[in-house]
């Protein structure tokens, strides 16, 4: 049986010297193009094939990055999609990506990085995360006195200003807002540019709260309570695919969704585009957060710098807004 291919059969072939092979395995060191294209040829003359293991090894790393999102992924369209992403990238570095579950008591295994998800203040868990000496990149800010080495966050208070905007020129003149507690930057974002709307236009800022993870009567509830006020004409659900839920609930009052009340969503979902009416929402592109997210780490692991990114936020204006 012929002996594998080592590295020191492809420095040879390729007349460097081990190191430099292992520079161009781990992309790292200044190599030139032309001895990293003569390398690569060595190898795939040789037919080597990497040992992951002990390329990890000889680097200090495992290989593996976290991801941390609040409450349960499985429960929430935005966050599997955002996961996705992250994994898509991973894969394409042949990283693995491990789902992290809060537990104040114990630090998080050895990882090369994590990526946290809209993290809140109330989580005791996300201080593990951000004093664990791995590299760390926040999808949405940090709670005050947190500091990651990377942001990715979106301007939710513009965003949700200009739907407000412009669900008055259809015709609303005071709208309402359904928004899980302000713990984390979203929603603390939301709220408060709802506030500062309808503090501009002179209207009262009717607002009704529902848990992170809500049931169907909890949505249901926070939706009856602000259509109980007398005046409100349009109603932003912030949480994905609690807009559905205010469907039914209009229907069953006897109120006509983009005609007696605009309906809109904070957030994008399959349910929202396929939905009747379909109802106009804000849209992340939870996918593409996640796939950044995941190039942003992967910079960091390499050694790059830190900083703070913007994410955009997209509007999709349907039938339920059109008035």
């Amino acid at each position: 049986m012929a002996r594998p291919v080592t590295l020191h059969d492809v420095a040879r072939r390729a007349g460097v010297g081990k190191s430099t092979v292992s520079n161009v395995l781990s992309c790292s060191g200044r190599v030139s193009e032309a001895t990293r294209e003569r390398v690569r040829a060595a190898m795939q003359e040789l037919g080597y094939v990497p040992n992951r293991a002990a390329r990890q090894l000889r680097g200090g790393r495992t290989g593996i990055i976290g991801v941390y999102v609040p409450g349960v992924p499985s429960t929430s369209e935005f966050y599997m999609r955002f996961v996705f992403g992250v994994m898509e990238r991973a894969a394409a570095r042949d990283r693995d990506v491990t789902i992290l579950t809060a537990s104040e008591h114990r630090s998080p295994r050895a990882l090369d990085g994590v990526i946290v998800a809209d993290p809140h203040r109330d989580d005791a868990f996300v201080p593990v995360l951000m004093q664990g000496g791995m590299p760390v990149v926040c999808f949405e800010r940090p709670p005050a006195g947190m500091q990651p080495d990377v942001v990715l966050w979106a301007d939710h208070h513009r965003a949700l200003t200009g739907l407000l905007d412009r669900m008055a020129g259809a015709g609303s003149r005071c709208p309402a807002l359904v928004v899980p507690p302000e713990t984390g930057d979203w929603a603390a974002q939301l709220a408060a540019a709802h506030r500062d709307w309808c503090a501009r236009h002179g209207v009262a800022a009717v607002v009704a709260h529902h848990p992170w993870v809500p049931s169907p009567q909890e949505v249901s509830r926070a939706v009856e309570q602000v259509l109980a006020r007398p005046g409100v004409d349009a109603l932003v659900c912030a949480s994905v695919d609690t807009a559905p839920t205010a469907v039914q609930v209009l229907h069953r009052l006897g109120r006509r969704v983009g005609r007696d009340v605009l309906l809109a969503s904070a957030t994008e979902s399959s349910a929202l585009r396929l939905g009747q009416p379909p109802v106009t929402a804000l849209d992340l592109s939870p996918l593409d957060a996640g796939r950044r997210c995941a190039d942003l780490l992967d910079e960091l692991i390499g050694g790059g710098p830190g900083g703070v990114y913007e994410h955009p936020v997209h509007l999709w204006w349907r039938e339920s807004t059109r008035g």
